[in-house]
């Protein structure tokens, strides 16, 4: 019984420096102009982040596509890639 007192003492503090430490990020994003220049070019990375990665994976697939055509006895089913890439695009819109 003991241990189990323990373990709980120590998620509650674990629990409260999580905690604190939001707060102090959020305080620090919003009650900042630095924070909130900083908080804004984050979202503006996050935004462009979709886009990229789907370029990303659009050329990987057409490198991909390119190497399977010179190689010999090669199947040329739609790849797992572009099966992925499919379902991307159907998510984003």
């Amino acid at each position: 019984m003991p241990n189990q007192n323990h373990n709980r003492n120590s998620n509650l503090w674990l629990g409260f420096a999580f905690g604190a430490i939001s707060v102090a990020a959020v305080a620090l994003l919003l009650g900042t102009k630095k924070g909130r220049q900083t908080l804004k070019k984050i979202l503006e990375l996050s935004e462009n982040l979709e886009e990229n990665a789907l370029t990303i994976a659009e050329e990987i697939e057409e490198a991909i596509a390119d190497r399977a055509e010179k190689l010999p006895e090669t199947k040329l089913d739609k790849p797992i890639l572009g099966t992925l890439l499919d379902k991307m695009k159907t998510l984003r819109n």
